[in-house]
Order: structure tokens, then sequence, then C-alpha cells
């Protein structure tokens, strides 16, 4: 076991939770990931402990930003779940790994067709005030996509999504739009002389509030 996680643990059964900020400061990236994703995978495991190793990554968010391998690794909605008190603090939904990507970014690039986050994410921002959570949506990557055109170019879409996801993402593109009305150009750019399927063809359409024939016409376009 990491030495970092041995830390950490200790801390933990020692009820030293004062102490976790400090430790977390003097330890780098990889080994920040390492301690976040322990409190998460601790959690999985053991139910009962849940609430209380979220409230133990918040307590450690709430001083230091995501690191950038951490903000790589979320991938899942489950993760996203259990993180997103912590993300709230500090502006944790903001912050970016090397590629500019914040976690949405992530989330988005690599959906899980059967479990999207859409939904969830638009809940949030509608039953709960997050700014950062909003200018999220719209903050672009080194590339200049933002995660809802990350989702579009690169995830995998055996089909289009279930009509509640589907009905959330046009609400984040438009609640993106509103914001950002330039980024959808970089999509565009980014789509030209690539091979889509339906669905992808579909989304794109309207993200870039275009026909799928005239979209059709743009991929095929080098």
């Amino acid at each position: 076991m990491e030495l970092c996680i041995q830390l950490l643990n200790a801390r933990i059964s020692k009820h030293q939770l004062n102490e976790l900020d400090n430790d977390f400061k003097q330890l780098n990236q990889a080994q920040q990931t390492l301690q976040l994703n322990h409190l998460y995978e601790s959690a999985l495991r053991m139910s009962i402990k849940y609430d209380f190793m979220q409230n133990v990554a918040t307590r450690i968010l709430t001083s230091n930003t995501p690191p950038a391998p951490f903000i790589n690794q979320l991938t899942t909605t489950d993760a996203l779940t259990f993180f997103t008190p912590a993300l709230r603090e500090n502006k944790g939904f903001l912050a970016q790994d090397t590629q500019g990507n914040n976690v949405l970014h992530t989330l988005f690039k690599h959906a899980n067709a059967q479990k999207l986050a859409f939904n969830y994410v638009r809940s949030l921002m509608l039953f709960e005030s997050n700014d950062d959570l909003v200018k999220a949506l719209a903050q672009p990557n080194a590339r200049g996509l933002t995660p809802v055109a990350c989702y579009i170019a690169y995830a995998n879409k055996p089909s289009t999504p279930v009509k509640h996801e589907f009905s959330a993402l046009l609400a984040l593109m438009e609640i993106e739009q509103k914001q950002n009305p330039t980024a959808k150009q970089q999509l565009a750019n980014i789509l030209k002389g690539t091979d889509l399927n339906e669905t992808s063809i579909l989304l794109s359409a309207a993200y870039l509030q275009r026909s799928t024939a005239q979209v059709a016409h743009l991929v095929k376009a080098v």
C-alpha cells in the first residue's frame, strides 16, 4: 500500500482530520489523486461509510485545487456524484488538467451510453445554485472544445440517448451557448473529415444549429 494511503488511513483511524489538509499539500499530484481515489473506492466498498468518506473528500478539496490527474480520471457519473460536494468548494468545477479539461470534459468525453450524466448535471444546475458548474459547462479546453462538444466529438455513441438524457443534453447545449455562443464553431472545425455515425450527425446538427444534411456535408469536407 502506498505511503500516502497509509498516512490517510492513519489520520482517519485516529480522528486526526485537522491534519488532512496539511498532509495533502505536501503530496505531489499523483499522490493527491491516489488519496482522493482511495476515499471514493472506500465509500463504494463500505456503503455505511459513504457519507463520512464524502465529507473527508470535501474537507480536503475545500482548501486545495483538484489535481490534474484526478480531473483526468473522473470518468463516471457515480464518481461525479461522490465528489460533487467537494467540487462545489474552491471553484473545483473550473479546475483544469494539463489539456485544459475540467471534470465535465472528462466525464462527457468518456460517457457510458448506459449511464449518462446529462440529467444529473442539469438537475444540479436547476435545483442547486452553483455558478461555477454553469461556467464549467461553457469552459473551453486547450482545443477550444466545451464539455458537450467533447461528448459529440469523442464519446462512444451507439444510439441516441434515452429521452430524459437527450432532453437534458439539449438543455445543456442551450445553457452553454447562452454563455459562449461562438464555441460551437470549434466543433465544426474538429469534425471536418471525420467519420460520424448517425447519432453523432444528429447531435452535431443540434449543437451546431444546422441541418443533418449540412453536417453530413461538413464532415466530408477536407
